[in-house]
């Protein structure tokens, strides 16, 4: 099994969170966003090579699970990691956690599909990518700790 790769890395900053200094749930979509583009990224899926090759990816499903919520000042790590791979599908996990302790704060659960601009039909993935995505697969039954100790 491959390690989680680090996708993200900030803090809570003051324009980010509402009047009790918490941080806004749109920006924890957003962060996991950000995390999926730099996943992708590492099996060769980024937003230029989709336009080169006329597709997109199209999220089918995701799951947030929130544990805690985040207030301003924090400082936040995302790391993330395929799941599974199939044909036409791959699926992947983000966490983010707290940089200062390793708590994890949230989970995205994500199942993707390559989709043909010209069509709009998904599409069968190249077998280099599904072969990225399989050298790349976690196990997401194990939560290891951010920090050893």
């Amino acid at each position: 099994m491959a390690d989680w790769v680090e996708t993200f890395r900030g803090a809570v900053l003051a324009s980010e969170y509402d009047s009790r200094s918490y941080m806004n749930s749109q920006l924890y979509v957003s962060r996991f966003d950000q995390s999926t583009w730099f996943l992708l990224g590492q099996v060769g899926l980024t937003p230029r090579s989709c336009a080169v090759r006329h597709c997109r990816v199209a999220v089918v499903r995701q799951n947030f699970q929130y544990l805690r919520e985040l207030k301003g000042g924090e400082l936040v790590i995302v790391r993330s990691g395929f799941t599974a791979v199939g044909k036409k599908h791959f699926r992947f996990l983000h966490q983010m956690l707290d940089q200062e302790d390793g708590q994890l704060i949230a989970t995205s659960d994500v199942v993707a599909v390559e989709a043909s601009l010209d069509s709009g039909k998904t599409q069968a993935l190249p077998a280099q990518t599904r072969a990225q995505v399989e050298a790349m697969l976690i196990s997401a039954n194990v939560a290891e700790p951010l920090f050893a100790g």
